[in-house]
């Protein structure tokens, strides 16, 4: 599934409603930022922040982890891997 980054995507990770719609936010705004924002400080600012934000949600809960990545959209799995990096460094 690709985000367009215009359309908000309600996205499900299990049951923990509360969890989805935070992921949701990260998400879609991570992908509107990445495709209509691009004024070159994606990998500087944008993307650390998201980062930092799904890496709250990962240290949590990592089986997320798997769900992101099974999305197979560029933008969440960019700012899954760098999460994913700053779990390992926390």
């Amino acid at each position: 599934m690709k985000n367009d980054g215009w359309n908000d995507i309600a996205y499900e990770f299990g049951d923990d409603e509360d969890l989805n719609e935070k992921l949701s936010f990260i998400l879609n705004e991570a992908c509107h930022v990445f495709r209509y924002h691009a004024d070159g400080n994606w990998k500087e600012i944008y993307k650390p922040k998201y980062a930092k934000m799904l890496a709250e949600h990962i240290t949590k809960k990592p089986s997320i982890i798997k769900k992101l990545l099974k999305l197979k959209d560029p933008v969440v799995g960019n700012i899954t891997y760098a999460a994913i990096e700053i779990t390992k460094n926390t």
